[in-house]
């Protein structure tokens, strides 16, 4: 009978030896697990420190991009609405009014300010590293300002609009001076030496005048409009840029 209760009490010992254990086995556990996740929390935070910083300095690369072209975009406009004034006149007045004989050498280069006008553009080219990294940046789920990130590309899909236009305005251009080498006066036209026959064209051709048209629509009522909305969003987005940061 002792030895029956030795036997029992050795198998509660063991039981509860092993009871011990298994508790500090699962609180070992429980200690590992709590510990990774622990060390999960701390590395995505730091990852996402990590993540907000690249954002921001995006952000501000952005922000002196968009500095930059508002800087810029003031003296653009400006040329482009001096052009428009310099179009509207010879459209609606032209030049066939002026007597011939009234111009000379001495004022020719006043007369064909609108014949070398048409012959070029003025451009106006985007400071475009900022969006450039932006749509290279594949964090937006866990960092940043979703909206302002969001509104910065679509601001910047103008930027296509802007190059449109403004290769129609080149393309123009290009035009314009290879319809005049087909006269004996383009070398002097281009070189702007005095030439009578260069005057007569200017001042009595239809297909000049009518040349002069289409580079108004696109120089005056397409990029100029753009130019001005470019100029209004900008500024509105940088305040914006400026507050988040």
């Amino acid at each position: 009978m002792i030895k029956f209760f030795r036997k029992i009490r050795q198998k509660t010992l063991t039981e509860n030896k092993f009871g011990k254990y298994l508790t500090y086995a699962i609180g070992e556990i429980i200690l590992v697990v709590i510990g990774i996740l622990i060390a999960l929390s701390i590395n995505n935070w730091n990852e996402n420190r990590k993540s907000e910083n690249q954002l921001n300095t995006i952000y501000n690369e952005v922000e002196q991009n968009l500095k930059s072209d508002l800087s810029n975009i003031d003296d653009v406009i400006k040329r482009y609405e001096q052009l428009e004034l310099r179009l509207e006149k010879f459209i609606t007045e032209g030049y066939s009014n002026i007597p011939l004989d009234s111009i000379n050498v001495t004022n020719y280069l006043d007369f064909t300010t609108i014949p070398m006008d048409i012959n070029s553009f003025i451009a106006f080219d985007i400071q475009d590293k900022g969006i450039g990294l932006l749509k290279t940046y594949n964090d937006f789920n866990t960092s940043g300002n979703k909206d302002l990130t969001n509104e910065i590309i679509q601001f910047y899909n103008i930027d296509e609009s802007l190059n449109l236009v403004l290769d129609k305005l080149k393309e123009e251009s290009f035009n314009n001076i290879k319809y005049i080498e087909q006269f004996s006066w383009y070398s002097h036209h281009m070189t702007m030496k005095y030439n009578p026959k260069t005057i007569a064209f200017f001042a009595k051709s239809k297909i000049f005048k009518n040349k002069v048209v289409t580079y108004r629509l696109i120089a005056i009522e397409n990029f100029l409009p753009l130019l001005r909305y470019y100029k209004e969003s900008a500024t509105t987005l940088l305040e914006k840029i400026e507050t988040a940061n």
